[in-house]
Protein backbone atom coordinates (compact mmCIF):
# COMPACT_ATOMS: atom_id res chain seq x y z
CA UNK A 1 0.00 0.00 0.00
CA UNK A 2 1.14 3.54 -0.72
CA UNK A 3 1.56 6.15 2.01
CA UNK A 4 -1.58 7.87 0.76
CA UNK A 5 -3.66 4.72 1.16
CA UNK A 6 -2.17 4.03 4.59
CA UNK A 7 -3.02 7.58 5.69
CA UNK A 8 -6.62 7.09 4.58
CA UNK A 9 -6.71 3.79 6.44
CA UNK A 10 -5.44 5.55 9.58
CA UNK A 11 -8.31 8.06 9.39
CA UNK A 12 -10.85 5.28 8.88
CA UNK A 13 -9.49 3.33 11.86
CA UNK A 14 -9.54 6.51 13.96
CA UNK A 15 -13.16 7.22 13.03
CA UNK A 16 -14.16 3.63 13.84
CA UNK A 17 -12.36 3.82 17.21
CA UNK A 18 -14.05 7.09 18.15
CA UNK A 19 -17.43 5.66 17.14
CA UNK A 20 -16.88 2.64 19.41
CA UNK A 21 -15.75 4.94 22.22
CA UNK A 22 -18.85 7.11 21.79
CA UNK A 23 -20.97 3.96 21.89
CA UNK A 24 -19.27 2.87 25.12
CA UNK A 25 -19.94 6.28 26.69
CA UNK A 26 -23.57 6.10 25.58
CA UNK A 27 -23.98 2.65 27.16
CA UNK A 28 -22.39 3.90 30.39
CA UNK A 29 -24.88 6.79 30.53
CA UNK A 30 -27.71 4.36 29.79
CA UNK A 31 -26.55 2.09 32.61
CA UNK A 32 -26.53 5.05 34.99
CA UNK A 33 -30.35 4.91 35.05
CA UNK A 34 -30.39 1.59 36.96
CA UNK A 35 -28.80 0.55 40.28
CA UNK A 36 -25.36 -1.12 39.91
CA UNK A 37 -24.88 -4.84 40.45
CA UNK A 38 -23.12 -5.90 43.68
CA UNK A 39 -19.38 -5.53 43.17
CA UNK A 40 -19.69 -3.37 40.05
CA UNK A 41 -17.97 0.00 39.73
CA UNK A 42 -20.17 3.07 39.77
CA UNK A 43 -21.02 4.30 36.29
CA UNK A 44 -19.22 7.60 36.93
CA UNK A 45 -15.97 5.71 37.60
CA UNK A 46 -16.31 3.87 34.29
CA UNK A 47 -16.97 7.17 32.53
CA UNK A 48 -13.86 8.77 34.10
CA UNK A 49 -11.68 5.89 32.91
CA UNK A 50 -13.20 5.54 29.42
CA UNK A 51 -13.57 9.12 28.15
CA UNK A 52 -9.85 10.14 28.32
CA UNK A 53 -8.98 7.30 25.93
CA UNK A 54 -10.16 9.59 23.13
CA UNK A 55 -6.76 11.29 23.56
CA UNK A 56 -4.90 8.13 22.52
CA UNK A 57 -7.19 7.51 19.55
CA UNK A 58 -7.00 11.06 18.20
CA UNK A 59 -3.24 11.48 18.69
CA UNK A 60 -2.57 8.00 17.32
CA UNK A 61 -4.72 8.71 14.28
CA UNK A 62 -2.92 11.94 13.45
CA UNK A 63 0.53 10.41 13.92
CA UNK A 64 -0.35 7.33 11.84
CA UNK A 65 -1.78 9.54 9.07
CA UNK A 66 1.30 11.79 9.04
CA UNK A 67 3.88 8.98 9.32
CA UNK A 68 2.08 5.85 8.09
CA UNK A 69 5.29 3.79 7.95
CA UNK A 70 6.15 4.53 11.56
CA UNK A 71 4.60 1.95 13.94
CA UNK A 72 4.17 4.44 16.77
CA UNK A 73 0.90 5.95 15.58
CA UNK A 74 -0.60 2.52 14.96
CA UNK A 75 0.42 1.38 18.45
CA UNK A 76 -1.31 4.41 19.95
CA UNK A 77 -4.42 3.53 17.96
CA UNK A 78 -4.23 -0.07 19.20
CA UNK A 79 -3.91 1.15 22.78
CA UNK A 80 -6.82 3.61 22.58
CA UNK A 81 -9.19 1.49 20.49
CA UNK A 82 -8.44 -1.74 22.36
CA UNK A 83 -9.18 -0.15 25.73
CA UNK A 84 -11.71 2.60 25.07
CA UNK A 85 -13.34 1.09 22.00
CA UNK A 86 -13.39 -2.69 21.93
CA UNK A 87 -13.09 -3.62 25.63
CA UNK A 88 -15.17 -0.79 27.08
CA UNK A 89 -17.93 -1.13 24.50
CA UNK A 90 -18.08 -4.92 24.96
CA UNK A 91 -18.14 -4.74 28.77
CA UNK A 92 -20.84 -2.08 28.81
CA UNK A 93 -22.81 -4.03 26.19
CA UNK A 94 -22.78 -7.08 28.48
CA UNK A 95 -23.82 -5.03 31.53
CA UNK A 96 -26.67 -3.29 29.71
CA UNK A 97 -27.85 -6.65 28.35
CA UNK A 98 -27.84 -8.07 31.88
CA UNK A 99 -29.29 -5.11 33.80
CA UNK A 100 -31.67 -3.37 31.42
CA UNK A 101 -32.75 -5.51 28.44
CA UNK A 102 -31.31 -8.57 26.65
CA UNK A 103 -29.28 -7.62 23.59
CA UNK A 104 -28.38 -9.84 20.61
CA UNK A 105 -24.94 -11.48 20.30
CA UNK A 106 -24.13 -10.86 23.97
CA UNK A 107 -21.95 -14.04 24.23
CA UNK A 108 -19.76 -12.69 21.42
CA UNK A 109 -19.11 -9.58 23.51
CA UNK A 110 -17.29 -11.73 26.10
CA UNK A 111 -14.68 -12.65 23.49
CA UNK A 112 -14.26 -9.08 22.21
CA UNK A 113 -13.87 -7.78 25.76
CA UNK A 114 -10.96 -10.19 26.26
CA UNK A 115 -9.48 -9.35 22.84
CA UNK A 116 -9.65 -5.60 23.49
CA UNK A 117 -7.94 -6.05 26.86
CA UNK A 118 -5.18 -8.15 25.27
CA UNK A 119 -4.65 -5.58 22.50
CA UNK A 120 -4.17 -2.49 24.66
CA UNK A 121 -2.22 -4.29 27.37
CA UNK A 122 0.33 -5.60 24.86
CA UNK A 123 0.65 -2.16 23.24
CA UNK A 124 1.86 -0.50 26.47
CA UNK A 125 5.40 -1.99 26.71
CA UNK A 126 5.91 -1.53 22.96
CA UNK A 127 4.99 2.16 23.25
CA UNK A 128 7.72 2.57 25.83
CA UNK A 129 10.32 0.52 23.94
CA UNK A 130 9.84 2.22 20.56
CA UNK A 131 9.93 5.81 21.86
CA UNK A 132 10.86 8.23 20.29
CA UNK A 133 11.93 7.06 16.82
CA UNK A 134 9.61 4.07 16.35
CA UNK A 135 12.50 1.60 16.64
CA UNK A 136 13.83 -0.65 19.40
CA UNK A 137 16.72 0.90 21.38
CA UNK A 138 19.01 -1.93 20.22
CA UNK A 139 18.94 -5.57 19.16
CA UNK A 140 19.30 -6.63 22.77
CA UNK A 141 15.63 -5.66 23.33
CA UNK A 142 14.27 -7.94 20.63
CA UNK A 143 13.66 -10.74 23.10
CA UNK A 144 11.31 -8.52 25.11
CA UNK A 145 9.34 -7.52 22.00
CA UNK A 146 9.03 -11.22 21.05
CA UNK A 147 7.78 -12.09 24.56
CA UNK A 148 5.16 -9.33 24.36
CA UNK A 149 3.90 -10.50 20.95
CA UNK A 150 3.76 -14.14 22.10
CA UNK A 151 1.91 -13.19 25.30
CA UNK A 152 -0.57 -11.13 23.26
CA UNK A 153 -1.34 -14.11 21.01
CA UNK A 154 -1.94 -16.31 24.07
CA UNK A 155 -4.24 -13.77 25.70
CA UNK A 156 -6.18 -13.03 22.51
CA UNK A 157 -6.70 -16.76 21.92
CA UNK A 158 -7.50 -18.05 25.40
CA UNK A 159 -8.40 -15.24 27.79
CA UNK A 160 -12.13 -15.44 27.04
CA UNK A 161 -12.05 -19.05 28.30
CA UNK A 162 -10.21 -18.25 31.55
CA UNK A 163 -12.46 -18.19 34.67
CA UNK A 164 -9.95 -16.08 36.62
CA UNK A 165 -9.76 -13.37 33.93
CA UNK A 166 -12.82 -11.49 35.11
CA UNK A 167 -13.40 -8.34 33.05
CA UNK A 168 -17.11 -8.07 33.87
CA UNK A 169 -19.20 -9.20 36.82
CA UNK A 170 -21.70 -11.08 34.63
CA UNK A 171 -20.94 -14.86 34.48
CA UNK A 172 -19.49 -15.93 31.14
CA UNK A 173 -21.30 -18.65 29.17
CA UNK A 174 -17.91 -20.08 28.14
CA UNK A 175 -16.75 -21.17 31.60
CA UNK A 176 -18.22 -24.66 31.51
CA UNK A 177 -15.44 -27.00 30.30
CA UNK A 178 -13.30 -27.61 33.39
CA UNK A 179 -10.23 -29.07 31.62
CA UNK A 180 -10.08 -26.49 28.83
CA UNK A 181 -10.77 -23.63 31.26
CA UNK A 182 -7.98 -24.86 33.54
CA UNK A 183 -5.41 -24.80 30.75
CA UNK A 184 -6.66 -21.40 29.59
CA UNK A 185 -6.44 -20.10 33.15
CA UNK A 186 -2.82 -21.17 33.57
CA UNK A 187 -1.64 -19.88 30.20
CA UNK A 188 -3.42 -16.51 30.40
CA UNK A 189 -2.22 -15.89 33.96
CA UNK A 190 1.36 -16.54 32.79
CA UNK A 191 0.93 -14.31 29.72
CA UNK A 192 -0.53 -11.49 31.81
CA UNK A 193 2.37 -11.71 34.25
CA UNK A 194 4.87 -11.59 31.38
CA UNK A 195 3.27 -8.47 29.90
CA UNK A 196 3.16 -6.73 33.29
CA UNK A 197 6.84 -7.60 33.74
CA UNK A 198 7.55 -6.26 30.24
CA UNK A 199 5.75 -3.02 31.13
CA UNK A 200 7.94 -2.62 34.19
CA UNK A 201 11.17 -3.37 32.27
CA UNK A 202 10.26 -1.11 29.35
CA UNK A 203 9.35 1.72 31.73
CA UNK A 204 12.70 1.31 33.45
CA UNK A 205 14.38 1.36 30.03
CA UNK A 206 12.74 4.72 29.34
CA UNK A 207 14.11 6.14 32.58
CA UNK A 208 17.60 4.69 31.97
CA UNK A 209 17.75 5.90 28.37
CA UNK A 210 16.51 9.27 29.51
CA UNK A 211 19.32 9.56 32.05
CA UNK A 212 21.90 8.58 29.42
CA UNK A 213 20.50 10.92 26.77
CA UNK A 214 21.91 14.39 26.27
CA UNK A 215 20.55 17.69 25.08
CA UNK A 216 17.15 17.82 23.41
CA UNK A 217 16.66 14.06 23.46
CA UNK A 218 16.95 14.03 27.25
CA UNK A 219 14.11 16.54 27.54
CA UNK A 220 11.94 14.28 25.39
CA UNK A 221 12.53 11.34 27.70
CA UNK A 222 11.58 13.40 30.75
CA UNK A 223 8.01 13.70 29.46
CA UNK A 224 7.60 10.03 28.69
CA UNK A 225 9.45 9.06 31.88
CA UNK A 226 6.81 10.87 33.92
CA UNK A 227 4.02 9.13 31.98
CA UNK A 228 5.76 5.79 32.50
CA UNK A 229 5.72 6.26 36.26
CA UNK A 230 2.01 7.10 36.24
CA UNK A 231 1.24 4.08 34.04
CA UNK A 232 3.16 1.68 36.28
CA UNK A 233 1.46 3.08 39.39
CA UNK A 234 -1.94 2.66 37.74
CA UNK A 235 -1.24 -1.01 37.04
CA UNK A 236 0.14 -1.89 40.45
CA UNK A 237 -2.42 0.09 42.47
CA UNK A 238 -5.35 -1.01 40.36
CA UNK A 239 -8.20 -2.37 42.47
CA UNK A 240 -8.16 -5.70 40.61
CA UNK A 241 -4.47 -6.26 41.46
CA UNK A 242 -3.72 -4.42 44.70
CA UNK A 243 -6.90 -3.13 46.39
CA UNK A 244 -5.29 -0.13 48.11
CA UNK A 245 -7.17 2.75 46.50
CA UNK A 246 -10.90 3.53 46.70
CA UNK A 247 -12.89 3.37 43.50
CA UNK A 248 -12.89 7.06 42.55
CA UNK A 249 -9.17 7.58 43.18
CA UNK A 250 -8.37 4.41 41.28
CA UNK A 251 -10.48 5.64 38.34
CA UNK A 252 -8.71 9.00 38.32
CA UNK A 253 -5.29 7.33 38.42
CA UNK A 254 -6.23 5.05 35.52
CA UNK A 255 -7.58 8.00 33.53
CA UNK A 256 -4.34 9.92 34.10
CA UNK A 257 -2.31 6.91 32.95
CA UNK A 258 -4.43 6.19 29.86
CA UNK A 259 -4.27 9.81 28.71
CA UNK A 260 -0.74 10.45 29.99
CA UNK A 261 1.28 8.36 27.52
CA UNK A 262 -0.21 9.85 24.31
CA UNK A 263 -0.12 13.35 25.80
CA UNK A 264 3.51 12.91 26.82
CA UNK A 265 4.39 11.73 23.32
CA UNK A 266 2.56 14.72 21.84
CA UNK A 267 4.28 17.22 24.12
CA UNK A 268 7.72 15.74 23.41
CA UNK A 269 7.18 15.79 19.65
CA UNK A 270 5.71 19.31 19.72
CA UNK A 271 8.53 20.69 21.87
CA UNK A 272 11.28 19.48 19.55
CA UNK A 273 9.44 19.73 16.23
CA UNK A 274 10.08 16.19 15.01
CA UNK A 275 6.90 16.83 13.03
CA UNK A 276 4.17 19.40 13.39
CA UNK A 277 1.86 18.02 16.04
CA UNK A 278 0.70 21.41 17.36
CA UNK A 279 -2.64 21.08 15.61
CA UNK A 280 -3.07 17.60 17.07
CA UNK A 281 -2.63 18.78 20.64
CA UNK A 282 -4.91 21.80 20.21
CA UNK A 283 -7.68 19.76 18.60
CA UNK A 284 -7.33 16.97 21.14
CA UNK A 285 -7.70 19.37 24.07
CA UNK A 286 -10.52 21.23 22.34
CA UNK A 287 -12.66 18.24 21.41
CA UNK A 288 -11.84 16.36 24.61
CA UNK A 289 -13.18 19.23 26.74
CA UNK A 290 -16.06 19.80 24.34
CA UNK A 291 -17.09 16.13 24.44
CA UNK A 292 -16.96 16.06 28.24
CA UNK A 293 -19.06 19.22 28.57
CA UNK A 294 -21.62 18.06 26.02
CA UNK A 295 -21.87 14.65 27.73
CA UNK A 296 -22.55 16.31 31.09
CA UNK A 297 -25.10 18.70 29.58
CA UNK A 298 -26.82 15.85 27.71
CA UNK A 299 -27.07 13.73 30.86
CA UNK A 300 -28.42 16.61 32.95
CA UNK A 301 -30.97 17.51 30.29
CA UNK A 302 -32.18 13.92 30.08
CA UNK A 303 -32.54 13.69 33.86
CA UNK A 304 -34.29 17.05 34.21
CA UNK A 305 -36.64 16.60 31.24
CA UNK A 306 -37.47 13.05 32.27
CA UNK A 307 -38.40 14.28 35.73
CA UNK A 308 -40.61 16.97 34.20
CA UNK A 309 -42.38 14.54 31.85
CA UNK A 310 -42.86 12.04 34.66
CA UNK A 311 -44.36 14.75 36.87
CA UNK A 312 -46.73 15.95 34.14
CA UNK A 313 -47.72 12.74 32.36
CA UNK A 314 -46.93 10.13 34.99
CA UNK A 315 -44.59 8.13 32.75
CA UNK A 316 -41.26 8.35 30.92
CA UNK A 317 -41.17 9.86 27.44
CA UNK A 318 -38.73 9.26 24.53
CA UNK A 319 -39.10 12.96 23.71
CA UNK A 320 -36.52 13.73 26.40
CA UNK A 321 -33.74 12.15 24.34
CA UNK A 322 -34.87 13.96 21.18
CA UNK A 323 -35.04 17.35 22.90
CA UNK A 324 -31.69 16.80 24.60
CA UNK A 325 -30.07 15.85 21.27
CA UNK A 326 -31.45 19.02 19.62
CA UNK A 327 -30.12 21.11 22.51
CA UNK A 328 -26.67 19.53 22.16
CA UNK A 329 -26.68 20.24 18.42
CA UNK A 330 -27.53 23.90 19.10
CA UNK A 331 -24.82 24.23 21.78
CA UNK A 332 -22.02 22.56 19.79
CA UNK A 333 -20.76 25.55 17.80
CA UNK A 334 -20.99 28.22 20.55
CA UNK A 335 -19.28 25.93 23.06
CA UNK A 336 -16.56 25.00 20.57
CA UNK A 337 -15.78 28.64 19.85
CA UNK A 338 -15.74 29.55 23.55
CA UNK A 339 -13.44 26.65 24.49
CA UNK A 340 -11.16 27.36 21.50
CA UNK A 341 -10.83 30.99 22.63
CA UNK A 342 -9.91 29.94 26.18
CA UNK A 343 -7.34 27.40 24.94
CA UNK A 344 -5.73 29.86 22.52
CA UNK A 345 -5.54 32.64 25.11
CA UNK A 346 -4.11 30.32 27.75
CA UNK A 347 -1.75 28.03 25.79
CA UNK A 348 -1.23 29.65 22.36
CA UNK A 349 -1.06 33.30 23.31
CA UNK A 350 1.29 34.44 20.55
CA UNK A 351 -0.82 32.80 17.85
CA UNK A 352 -4.01 34.18 19.38
CA UNK A 353 -2.59 37.71 19.55
CA UNK A 354 -1.28 37.55 15.96
CA UNK A 355 -4.63 36.37 14.64
CA UNK A 356 -6.43 39.12 16.54
CA UNK A 357 -4.06 41.79 15.17
CA UNK A 358 -4.51 40.56 11.59
CA UNK A 359 -8.29 40.46 11.99
CA UNK A 360 -8.26 44.08 13.23
CA UNK A 361 -6.08 45.13 10.28
CA UNK A 362 -8.45 43.44 7.83
CA UNK A 363 -11.30 45.54 9.25
CA UNK A 364 -9.19 48.72 8.97
CA UNK A 365 -8.07 47.96 5.39
CA UNK A 366 -11.67 47.46 4.36
CA UNK A 367 -12.73 50.92 5.55
CA UNK A 368 -9.56 53.07 5.24
CA UNK A 369 -9.02 55.11 2.04
CA UNK A 370 -6.05 57.27 3.05
CA UNK A 371 -2.82 55.65 1.78
CA UNK A 372 -0.60 57.20 4.48
CA UNK A 373 -2.89 56.00 7.25
CA UNK A 374 -3.03 52.55 5.67
CA UNK A 375 0.78 52.22 5.40
CA UNK A 376 1.19 53.39 8.99
CA UNK A 377 -1.35 50.79 10.13
CA UNK A 378 0.44 48.16 8.04
CA UNK A 379 3.72 49.00 9.78
CA UNK A 380 2.08 48.70 13.19
CA UNK A 381 0.55 45.32 12.32
CA UNK A 382 3.84 43.92 10.97
CA UNK A 383 5.71 45.22 14.00
CA UNK A 384 3.23 43.74 16.47
CA UNK A 385 2.60 40.42 14.75
CA UNK A 386 6.03 39.60 13.26
CA UNK A 387 8.51 41.92 15.06
CA UNK A 388 11.01 42.30 12.17
CA UNK A 389 14.27 44.27 12.30
CA UNK A 390 13.52 46.18 9.10
CA UNK A 391 10.39 46.84 7.08
CA UNK A 392 10.17 48.09 3.52
CA UNK A 393 7.41 48.42 0.95
CA UNK A 394 7.44 49.13 -2.77
CA UNK A 395 4.65 51.31 -4.08
CA UNK A 396 3.83 51.24 -7.79
CA UNK A 397 2.60 54.56 -9.23
CA UNK A 398 -1.02 54.70 -10.29
CA UNK A 399 0.01 54.94 -13.96
CA UNK A 400 1.30 51.37 -13.75
CA UNK A 401 4.61 52.31 -15.41
CA UNK A 402 7.70 54.30 -14.67
CA UNK A 403 9.45 54.65 -11.38
CA UNK A 404 8.99 52.60 -8.29
CA UNK A 405 9.52 54.21 -4.91
CA UNK A 406 10.25 52.71 -1.54
CA UNK A 407 8.39 54.08 1.45
CA UNK A 408 10.01 53.62 4.88
CA UNK A 409 7.59 52.39 7.50
CA UNK A 410 8.02 53.41 11.15
CA UNK A 411 9.59 50.84 13.44
CA UNK A 412 9.56 50.48 17.18
CA UNK A 413 12.52 51.23 19.39
CA UNK A 414 15.30 48.69 19.29
CA UNK A 415 14.16 47.22 15.97
CA UNK A 416 16.77 48.89 13.77
CA UNK A 417 16.82 52.06 11.71
CA UNK A 418 16.19 52.66 8.06
CA UNK A 419 15.26 50.08 5.46
CA UNK A 420 16.72 46.80 4.42
CA UNK A 421 16.83 46.07 0.74
CA UNK A 422 13.13 46.58 0.09
CA UNK A 423 11.12 43.94 -1.69
CA UNK A 424 7.79 44.43 -3.43
CA UNK A 425 4.84 43.55 -1.25
CA UNK A 426 2.66 43.34 -4.31
CA UNK A 427 2.82 43.93 -8.01
CA UNK A 428 0.24 45.84 -10.04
Amino acid sequence: MTDKHLSRLAWLVTAAGLALLAGAVGLILLRSTVPPRPGDQLWINDLIVTAPLAVAIVVGGFVAARLPRNPYGWLLLAFGIGNGGIQSFSVEYILVSDQIAPLPLTPLAFYFAAFGFSLWLAAVPLLFLLFPAGRLPSRRWRWLAVVVVFAFLVLASLMWLSPSAVLVSVPSPFHGAATLNGWADTLTSTATFLILLAILLSAISVLVRGLRARGLERQQFKWLGLASVVMVLAFFFNTELVPLLPGLLDALLEAAAFAGVPLAVGIAVLRYRLWDIDVIIRKTVLYGLLSALLAVVFYLLVVVLQAIFTQVTGRDSPATVILSTLAIAALFTPLRRAIQGVIDRRFYRRKYDAEKVLADFAATARDETDLDMLTAELARVIQEAMQPEFVGVWLLPASGAGQQGSVPLPLGAGQGEGLSSPRPLGEG
